[in-house]
């Protein structure tokens, strides 16, 4: 009993100095972390943009919550930069053009530009020029240029039979076409096309956000941008930085996420509120530390330490949890409305086609009738 009055004290005084330490702490914490849904018109494209500092590390992430009017969850997907920031760009603008480029904007050499018009100045003039000066380049001679650009297709995500079988097709669909490239005559036609823009798409397996890591070479402004096709889409999509997060999740490969810096700030203050409570504890005077002999021990912390570090843990475990199951809620969803809205088109045209077929027979049997001269007598 007496073991069980101590933890609950020390807990109790952990709680106050980390309440107290978070509050000080509050502006850079990332508590109740909601990833921002951007709206993408039918075929348009929209962008993020993030400064990065040179060897930090760069992770981004797309998800297509839902595709409007019923339509496939397919985007492309385009990162790149550095766009602007970097001095380092207009020396590689000069060397490519030799000396030819101009770097005014409208004239105005003389004032420094605002941040809009660099990024502008950058997307429209610099990146263009710049932005393959890095192919057929050996590695420690490139510049840093990242010049990243696909299709992503949830369609057929999931666990279900059949997303299963559907991506299995695909894959057999892939490797037939690999096995019968180069033989015969090269195909041109729109089907052929339209093919290999799907072989080429990264089809995924999971109900989860594309993510890939990249290391930063060349410090500057880089952009996140993903387009629609034929139906609006609903995106989530966010640049995560490793210096601002804390570095890379060794589980994942990539720049931690919001949550798991979240789990870190709290270890992080539960540590420092232990730290803090020792050297209270230090400054009691002699009546009080032998009020407090033998009341808080050192094993006592460190069991309550790994206590709460594994709470942590498994309150991020049930955020991600919950998000995914959020998302494959949404997904299943959206679905169910596809495959509902193609039941309905092939309802109706097979309703249409029995109709014509009906009506064409009706025609052919009472014209048959009518130029019978045997039935006619």
């Amino acid at each position: 009993m007496a073991s069980l009055f101590r933890s609950i004290a020390i807990l109790f005084t952990i709680l106050c100095l980390s309440e107290q330490s978070s509050h000080a702490r509050g502006a850079d914490s990332f508590a109740e972390y909601v990833p921002i849904t951007y709206k993408l018109n039918q075929k348009r494209t929209e962008c993020i943009y993030e400064v990065f500092e040179k060897n930090d590390f760069i992770t981004f992430s797309v998800f297509i919550v839902e595709a409007m009017n019923n339509g496939a969850p397919i985007g492309d997907i385009a990162f790149e930069g550095p766009l602007s920031g970097n001095p380092d760009i207009i020396t590689k603008i000069e060397e490519i053009t030799s000396g030819q480029y101009d770097n005014n904007y409208d004239g105005e050499s003389s004032q420094k530009p605002s941040l809009g018009r660099q990024l502008k100045k950058g997307t429209t003039s610099h990146w263009p020029i710049i932005k393959d000066s890095d192919k057929k380049v050996r590695y420690d001679k490139r510049m840093g240029i990242i010049n990243r650009s696909l299709k992503v297709d949830w369609t057929h995500a999931g666990e279900s039979e059949d997303a299963v079988a559907a991506r299995s097709q695909i894959e057999a669909e892939k490797r037939e076409a690999y096995r019968n490239k180069g033989r015969g005559p090269p195909k041109i036609d729109e089907e052929s096309v339209a093919q290999n823009d799907r072989f080429k798409a990264k089809i995924m397996s999971k109900i989860e956000p594309y993510e890939e890591t990249s290391p930063v070479k060349a410090a500057g402004w880089y952009r996140l941008c993903v387009s629609s096709h034929y139906h609006a889409l609903m995106v989530e999509m966010e640049i995560r930085g490793g210096n601002r997060m804390g570095g890379i999740d060794r589980r994942t490969g990539h720049v931690h996420t919001y949550e798991s810096k979240e789990m870190l700030d709290a270890e992080k203050r539960w540590n420092e509120g232990i730290v803090e409570a020792k050297s209270k504890a230090t400054a009691l005077t002699e009546e009080e530390k032998r009020a407090l002999e033998n009341q808080v021990k050192e094993q006592d912390l460190h069991a309550s330490k790994s206590q709460i570090t594994h709470l942590n843990s498994m309150v991020t475990e049930i955020k991600k949890s919950h998000q995914e199951f959020h998302r494959r809620i949404r997904s299943h969803k959206a679905s169910a409305a596809r495959n509902y809205e193609s039941m309905i088109w092939s309802s109706k045209l097979e309703t249409a086609l029995y109709i014509i077929i009906t009506a064409v027979q009706v025609y052919t049997v009472r014209k048959w009738l009518s130029g019978n001269a045997l039935l006619g007598k």
